[in-house]
């Protein structure tokens, strides 16, 4: 039976092209991950946030100048975590993408910090060390 099951994986593997095995790196946190999302608008602009990813809602929460909204989670197995936010503060309004496996694999391996700037928002680059702007308004 053993013999079969090898023959049958061998025939499998070699009628491929490519052989995909998926590497995941395993952070000091088992593989949880922060999300840190801070507001930096000055002059005591207030930020309302609001967070979601397809199976979870974070609600709206309201941020005075200074203060953050954090959250932990697992990406999931097949590796395609998204979690997205709608910012507003005074007559401004913007929509984007604050964490996915596919681009934070290179920014952050368990601390993937944010940045809500008046000119844009910024990520932590964990394994360098740095921020970028990464989206600007």
């Amino acid at each position: 039976m053993l013999k079969a099951l090898t023959t049958i994986a061998l025939v499998l593997i070699m009628s491929t092209d490519t052989l995909i095995i998926p590497v995941h790196v395993q952070n000091e946190n088992g593989g949880t991950k922060h999300v840190l999302v801070k507001n930096e608008l000055g002059n005591g602009v207030v930020l309302y946030l609001h967070c979601r990813s397809k199976d979870d809602d974070l609600g709206l929460h309201v941020l005075q100048n200074g203060n953050y909204q954090e959250w932990s989670f697992r990406d999931n197995v097949i590796d395609t975590t998204l979690f997205w936010c709608s910012l507003k503060w005074n007559n401004q309004q913007h929509s984007f993408e604050i964490y996915s496996t596919i681009n934070d694999g290179r920014r952050c391996a368990s601390q993937c910090l944010r940045r809500i700037r008046p000119d844009g928002a910024y990520f932590f680059f964990e394994f360098e060390d740095y921020w970028v702007k990464e989206y600007a308004w």
